[in-house]
């Protein structure tokens, strides 16, 4: 069997979060197929497959779209015409990791919806990419086969808000790699620490700086921890720019010039550092309005670090009830609360998050769903 997998969001130098997630998904379809007679093609824009050649894939092979991507994508995502792709690239089944598809008439396709934020809460989408979801949302679903949300709960509001995908939907949960996020050493923890100018008493806040993940309520809360505690831990946020943010880069801004320890690298944390800073964080704190999976948390109780989170249901799904501390939101004080209880890291830590969550399980379930290998295989 042919597996096509559209791929633009791995094709360039940074990757956002479902860039990461395609990434650690194709990564996984590779050893998974590996003595199988089933061929994996990933699929990206023309001139970008130089971003693919420092993966070491055994049984992966790159194709390019043809040149003009703006046009290309236009065609292929935005518009109904029947571009039967998969004879120019080969029938068999086509996934498509991020919203969006194509029309494949001749093949099998699975699509998967991250999540339908834009519907629940649209305040908090970029004003264009808003434009974009609500115009083409419903021509992806009429086209694909099959769709794939990654929580329960996301599933649950797939359904709610299009209900065209009941009988078609199945919730796959995301995953984390053990070789790569696992608690790390002191000595390895004090140098990186040290690399982007860290304390060693941190709480750390992973994402972009954009409405849903609720960074200005982070920083509300740890300005009141902060006012009562005599030694407070640093603030560390590593994310990007985000959009929407003028508010909370106004808040950090301000409670540094009054002293407060709210500190962005200035660097570009690579990936290679995030474990090594969960490793060293008193607390992650991940205090988002919405997710549709939230990977951030999973890979934090990975490196057995504890979790400050949103009570949301999707986090009662993923999480280690053992080391979570569900926070209402709403309440800044429950967030304080929850800041104040914990305490500094002082040895290496054990790995806390749930053992089914694995890149492994993604895929083969990814697989099963496509009929293409059974669970049991």
């Amino acid at each position: 069997m042919r597996i096509l997998i559209e791929a633009d969001s791995i094709a360039s130098e940074k990757m956002s979060g479902i860039g990461h997630t395609v990434l650690e998904i194709i990564t996984a379809l590779d050893k998974i197929v590996h003595n199988t007679p089933h061929r994996i093609t990933i699929i990206v824009p023309y001139g970008r497959k130089k971003y693919t050649q420092k993966y070491n894939w055994q049984n992966i092979s790159v194709r390019q779209l043809p040149p003009g991507y703006k046009y290309v994508n236009y065609i292929l995502t935005r518009t109904s015409i029947p571009v039967p792709i998969d004879l120019l690239y080969g029938r068999g089944v086509y996934i498509f990791p991020n919203y969006k598809n194509w029309s494949v008439p001749f093949s099998k396709s699975i699509t998967f919806v991250h999540d339908v934020a834009f519907r629940l809460f649209p305040e908090t989408i970029h004003p264009k990419n808003l434009d974009y979801l609500n115009a083409n949302f419903h021509r992806w679903l009429a086209r694909t086969d099959g769709v794939i949300s990654i929580s329960r709960q996301s599933a649950a509001e797939t359904k709610r808000f299009f209900p065209e995908t009941k009988g078609k939907i199945r919730a796959i949960y995301l995953g984390v790699d053990s070789n790569v996020f696992y608690p790390h050493n002191k000595a390895g923890i004090k140098k990186t620490l040290d690399k982007y100018g860290i304390n060693d008493d941190f709480f750390l806040v992973v994402g972009n700086i954009e409405p849903r993940k609720n960074v200005l309520g982070a920083l509300e809360a740890y300005q009141k921890y902060a006012d009562v505690t005599s030694k407070p831990a640093q603030l560390v946020i590593v994310g990007g720019d985000g959009w929407r943010n003028e508010a909370t880069l106004e808040k950090i801004n301000a409670m540094i010039a009054n002293g407060y320890l709210i500190y962005r690298p200035n660097k570009y944390v690579i990936d290679e550092d995030l474990p090594i800073l969960y490793s060293g964080a008193r607390a992650l704190i991940h205090i988002a309005l919405h997710e549709g999976f939230g990977l951030p948390p999973v890979q934090a109780q990975a490196c057995g670090c504890p979790v400050i989170a949103s009570s949301l249901p999707v986090f009662r799904e993923t999480l280690n009830p053992l080391t979570v501390t569900y926070v209402d939101i709403d309440n800044v004080e429950s967030v304080v609360s929850a800041l104040r209880q914990t305490t500094p890291v002082t040895a290496k830590r054990t790995p806390s998050n749930m053992k089914d969550l694995t890149w492994h399980n993604t895929v083969t379930q990814l697989l099963d769903f496509a009929g293409i290998i059974k669970d049991n295989d």
